[in-house]
């Protein structure tokens, strides 16, 4: 009898175990489902990582659903997700992973994720292959010198060779206004052993200043590389035109914006489409050089070469011609009639922070800094400097180990983890960079600013549990943050929801000074236009003008600190230290199509279906390199981000 009892509970045991595991409980208020209920990654090779996959847990149920812990078996791991998080009735939670393998052959393991309690594993399973492909790039650089504005230097030859006995594939060949590369049609190009693939590389003059960026290679068995690209633009009396010959992109049935740029000469100049040539359907190009309309419905995507001519106002009139190239995109689902965004209650364009200088928005003065200046008090950059010039190898201990090594740390939501994962991806292939700086992932889809300001929300624990390990770095090795943030819910009201904001970015600085001993110095970022997802099908997100106004959270953040408020103290003479020095990052936004005065733009074709997460790569990118452009030139961190000109000769 008592063994007809025993497995009687074994039986109902086990069959809870499975209900559990399909999402079913014995409480009918609760239930869930999780999609996909396996993950299988193929393909990978030996030291890189797979393409991120996720699973989605869907509260079915009529109460709320805790999630309180997770756990991944050994060569997965976690890209986002956190816990404890509680998933209300209706709504549903995610959990991202990749496969990282380190050694050949396939591998099972599983996520493991505590729901109300109860341990539920999602099978995952990883295929690694082993290669011997190896890439090879020359030059390691590539400098193009001086480049007079409105002229396109002479091409150097970019060669990537496969110095192994196996094939690889050439995936994707990426460089960046004014660099462009030729040679890549964009067809993945397999190079077997000894094989090679030569691409010729130009810059142009678009304004008078140094340009960098890395040229990145992707290839499917072996890491990305990357080559530094630099040079400068110079001011020229001839008359040229400027404008890059990639035109921001056009979107099908929406209006559009461009306006070109000449130098040299006498302005003001005089614009034409060349005979034989023409817009596509429905824009137009004025005699002072702007394109505008709304394209016809029967303008298919593609890219539309057309050649412009301006004519300077001199007695002899010089004129120049040049051909561009209009890329015109799908309706990607947001509002891309949005190109640009006024005040409210106005026909008055929002200006950037960048632009607005001593000027006001809604009685809120301009720049980045105190004064309507965009350039930080030299008593704060100073001591930012002083900082930077600081920062050291670190070993876990958070002493200096000349082979030891630091990290700058990512905080933000979705549209932070998207752009920190391109960066960090183009920075991991740029020989440039410092080889003691890794890079800590640690903003997280759906963390927005009100969680980071919780020192105890469970957003903070995948960092200390999965991202620090993953990197290899533990939080006394965490020197810098970037830190992106916004809130989801929002009044509408200004500046109260700005203040808000304020307040939590100040407290996320503080408990970044609480939780990482050694992090010296906090660079603060600004949302893109936000325009695209007003009125969209979907609740939008961000919308303007709030993305735009969210600049101003991170603008007093820094202001008080540079005031001195006590509570951001960051010198020891002054009294407690109670946060890290704080500045600017790149500021990124841009009044959607209508142009900032260093030609910065958002188009529809920037950003993904909702109008808020830029698209990828192109989006991506362009973000990404805005901070690329910031961290290898700033004051403050060019000394630890930038590596020292002996490591980058001994990388050559």
């Amino acid at each position: 009898m008592a063994s007809r009892l025993g497995s009687r509970h074994w039986i109902a045991v086990t069959l809870l175990t499975f209900l559990l595991a399909l999402g079913v409980s014995s409480a009918s208020a609760q239930g869930y489902t999780i999609s996909p209920a396996s993950l299988s990654f193929t393909g990978t090779g030996v030291g890189l990582q797979s393409i991120t996959k996720g699973i989605t847990i869907f509260n079915t149920g009529t109460t709320n659903l805790t999630v309180s812990a997770y756990s991944l078996s050994p060569q997965f791991i976690l890209i986002y997700g956190w816990a404890p998080y509680v998933i209300a009735p209706g709504k549903q939670f995610a959990f991202g992973m990749r496969f990282a393998p380190t050694a050949v052959g396939t591998v099972n393991g599983d996520l493991t994720i505590v729901i109300n309690g109860a341990n539920v594993q999602v099978p995952l399973t990883g295929t690694a292959l082993s290669t011997k492909a190896k890439s090879s790039l020359l030059p390691a650089s590539l400098f193009f010198g001086n480049v007079p504005v409105g002229t396109t230097s002479a091409p150097q030859t970019l060669t990537i060779k496969n110095l192994g006995t196996s094939a690889m594939k050439v995936e994707t060949v990426t460089a960046d206004a004014p660099f462009s590369v030729t040679g890549f049609s964009g067809i993945p190009v397999t190079l077997k052993g000894g094989q090679s693939l030569s691409l010729q590389v130009t810059m142009m003059g678009t304004a008078a200043q140094k340009f960098s960026d890395v040229l990145t290679i992707t290839y499917d068995v072996v890491a990305e590389t990357g080559v530094p690209l630099s040079g400068t633009g110079t001011a020229s009396s001839l008359l040229g035109i400027t404008t890059f010959p990639a035109l921001p992109s056009a979107t099908v049935t929406a209006p559009y914006l461009a306006t070109l740029a000449a130098s040299g000469g006498i302005p003001p100049y005089t614009w034409v489409v060349q005979s034989g040539s023409s817009l596509p359907s429905g824009l137009s190009l004025s005699s002072s050089g702007t394109i505008t309309g709304t394209l016809a419905s029967s303008v298919a995507t593609g890219s539309y070469p057309f050649t412009v001519q301006v004519t300077d106002s001199s007695a002899s009139q010089t004129s120049t011609t040049t051909t561009l190239n209009l890329p015109v995109g799908p309706q990607p689902g947001s509002n891309c009639n949005n190109i640009y965004w006024d005040v409210k209650g106005t026909s008055t364009p929002i200006v950037a922070l960048t632009d607005l200088g001593t000027g006001t928005y809604q009685g809120a003065q301009g720049g980045l800094y105190p004064n309507g200046s965009n350039v930080r008090p030299p008593d704060h950059d100073a001591d930012g400097v002083a900082f930077g010039e600081s920062i050291v190898p670190l070993d876990a201990n958070g002493n200096y180990d000349p082979n030891g090594k630091y990290g700058l740390l990512s905080i933000g939501l979705s549209v932070t983890f998207d752009t920190f994962v391109m960066f960090e991806s183009d920075m991991q292939a740029d020989p440039n960079v410092n080889s003691h700086l890794v890079f800590v992932p640690g903003a997280q889809p759906r963390a927005e600013a009100s969680l980071f300001a919780d020192p105890n929300n469970g957003v903070w624990t995948p960092i200390f549990q999965s991202f620090l390990p993953q990197a290899g770095l533990t939080a006394n090795q965490v020197v810098a943050a970037w830190v992106d943030e916004t809130d989801t819910t929002v009044t509408g009201t200004f500046p109260s929801d700005i203040a808000a904001l304020q307040s939590e970015l100040e407290t996320i600085s503080q408990n970044l000074h609480a939780k990482f001993p050694n992090l010296k110095l906090v660079y603060f970022g600004s949302r893109i236009y936000g325009g695209y997802s007003n009125n969209t099908t979907r609740p939008p997100q961000d919308p303007e003008p709030f993305a735009y106004e969210s600049g101003f959270a991170a603008k007093w953040a820094i202001q008080d600190q540079i005031n001195g408020n006590a509570n951001l103290n960051y010198n020891a003479a002054n009294g407690p230290v109670m946060a890290p020095w704080m500045g600017w990052a790149a500021y990124t936004w841009a009044n959607g199509l209508l142009a900032r005065n260093d030609g910065t733009v958002w188009g529809c074709q920037d950003l993904q279906f909702d109008g808020t997460h830029v698209s990828n790569p192109v989006g991506r990118q362009k973000e990404a390199n805005m901070m690329i452009q910031f961290f290898k030139s700033d004051t403050t961190s060019v000394p630890w981000f930038v590596a020292p000109p002996a490591a980058v000769n001994a990388a050559k």
